[in-house]
């Protein structure tokens, strides 16, 4: 029996030898998928970061475009505010030249026709009266002619003529 006690022994000896050589060989298969497997995950990170990365990059150039774009668009509105600049200069010269040939002409006209010179000597004496302000303040209050001529003692004449020449002015 001793015989086939030690064969049992052994036996049993190589069975757990056989296990655990098994046991390992299946830790070392799964380490390895597990390797594999991380692998595939570093590439498919890599080529999610890199389309990532193209799609930023696309991006980044249509900005520039637009940006570029917005520029042009930029330029060609301040030419055309230069130019109509330029424009409303020429009619501001234009204009002062106008009024001083209005003003010589005038000078001229007023100095052959001495009745205009009364007429604007007289023009300038109501407007200096003390009645003037008062009667352009009542107007613009939305006093009527006669109530404004009733109010200060005045020619309702008198009230028009002001008015006339205060809307003149």
């Amino acid at each position: 029996m001793l015989q086939s006690e030690i064969l049992n022994i052994m036996i049993f000896f190589v069975i757990s030898i056989g296990m655990i050589i098994l046991i390992i060989g299946l830790v070392f298969i799964k380490e390895k998928n597990q390797g594999e497997h991380s692998s595939n995950k570093n590439e498919n990170f890599e080529k999610e970061l890199e389309s990532q990365i193209n799609e930023a990059d696309k991006m980044l150039q249509e900005l520039n475009h637009f940006s570029s774009y917005i520029k042009e668009e930029l330029d060609n509105k301040y030419k055309e505010l230069l130019f109509i600049y330029q424009l409303i200069d020429e009619k501001g010269k234009e204009l002062s030249n106008d009024k001083i040939q209005l003003v010589s002409e005038k000078n001229d006209k007023n100095s052959s026709d001495k009745d205009n010179n009364a007429h604007d000597l007289e023009a300038l004496q109501i407007l200096n009266n003390k009645n003037y302000d008062q009667i352009i303040k009542l107007y613009k209050e939305g006093n009527d002619i006669s109530s404004i001529a009733k109010k200060l003692n005045i020619g309702k004449g008198e009230v028009q003529l002001i008015l006339g020449l205060a809307k003149m002015r």
